[in-house]
């Protein structure tokens, strides 16, 4: 016989006792009441309310619809525009401009972004083209001759000498507009007159050298000099140096009894090409030894002194400018030693002055175009 408490009876009665106990514990959660909502008659939209209204506006909305500012920030600014000391109609204009909403002000600060861009076009439409200035044309004078002067040059034709120049002004910023490296047109113009003013200054160089030379212009015929009456190696490096701020050292006076020695062996029209030529065979022939290429440069002034007048050059140390002309050429044509090639000797166009100078009718005027 089963007991009282754990028959099914008793189970039935615990359950219906935990049932009645849960239901008691439960509060009831009162309906909110319920309201018709009222449509607006003069609404276009289907099923818009009066409680749309209610919403607060996003942040953004907020901010657009924001009024005039305050009257203590008015003053402030007002203050401010005065210490920047802006005219009367400015301070009209301010005021206007702070009792506007704030969607009409930034309305306004963007048209006159869109009108200060259009100003700016203009200015820059209205911009002369470029041109080179007398002091710029003055710099690049001097810096051509120093370039051309400079022992570590590695020709003294092409490319090469153009970039050093220009590399030369742009360190400097010798009167250059800013950014003219990056305009076309600009660049075109101030290289044609690097190139222009390197023909004068080899023109310079090379009429300096034929003076070993007498024209007789009358018979048209070259009169050769007798050696002891060539300028002494000494007495040509003064005409080199004269007007510039170069300085007669023992490396300038092995490159112009360089350039003798080529001009002996011919004056006329590959002048140049001759000269880079034997540039690069003594590059070639001392394999990158600096004591070699000292040597060769110092057979070639002891030869000189022996065919033009035996002298004591009182070498001097080299100036500043000539100095920094020398080291930015060494670090820009490192390499240029090794890349240097030989050039095929190609003949002048007409009316060059190298030419001239072969024939005689040179003269001072000449402008060496052979470039």
């Amino acid at each position: 016989m089963s007991s009282a408490f754990s028959g099914p009876a008793f189970r039935e009665r615990m359950l219906a006792a935990a049932a009645q106990r849960n239901q008691s514990n439960v509060t009831p959660v009162p309906l909110p009441p319920t309201r018709k909502r009222t449509r607006d008659e003069s609404s276009s939209v289907a099923g818009s309310d009066d409680d749309q209204y209610d919403t607060p506006l996003p942040p953004l909305l907020s901010s657009l619809a924001a009024g005039p500012a305050s009257r203590n920030a008015t003053v402030a600014v007002r203050n401010y525009a005065k210490k920047q000391k802006l005219r009367g109609d400015q301070l009209t204009q301010l005021d206007a401009f702070l009792s506007d909403i704030q969607t009409v002000r930034e309305g306004k600060l963007f048209t006159l972004l869109l009108a200060m861009q259009n100003d700016v076009g203009n200015i820059i439409t209205a911009t002369p083209a470029f041109a080179v200035s007398p002091q710029l044309k003055t710099n690049i004078q001097s810096y051509s001759l120093s370039v051309l002067l400079s022992p570590k040059l590695a020709q003294y034709r092409g490319e090469l000498p153009v970039q050093h120049v220009w590399n030369i002004l742009k360190k400097h910023g010798s009167d250059l507009p800013p950014g003219i490296e990056n305009i076309l047109a600009d660049m075109k113009t101030l290289t044609s007159e690097i190139q222009e003013q390197l023909t004068q200054a080899r023109s310079s160089c090379k009429k300096n050298v034929r003076i070993i030379r007498v024209d007789d212009k009358k018979n048209k015929i070259t009169i050769e000099l007798e050696p002891s009456q060539h300028q002494n190696l000494f007495a040509l490096a003064q005409c080199f140096v004269d007007g510039t701020k170069c300085r007669i050292t023992n490396a300038l006076c092995g490159r112009i009894a360089l350039m003798r020695d080529v001009y002996l062996a011919n004056s006329g029209t590959s002048f140049w090409t001759d000269l880079d030529n034997a540039l690069v065979l003594m590059r070639q022939v001392a394999e990158g030894s600096e004591d070699a290429r000292d040597a060769m440069f110092e057979d070639l002034i002891e030869t000189d002194k022996k065919l033009h007048g035996t002298v004591d050059i009182i070498y001097q140390s080299t100036h500043d400018l000539q100095q920094e002309v020398d080291d930015l050429i060494d670090a820009t044509s490192a390499d240029a030693a090794s890349t240097a090639t030989r050039r095929d000797c190609s003949p002048p166009p007409e009316g060059d002055s190298d030419q001239l100078d072969a024939d005689g009718g040179g003269g001072a005027e000449a402008v060496d175009t052979n470039s």
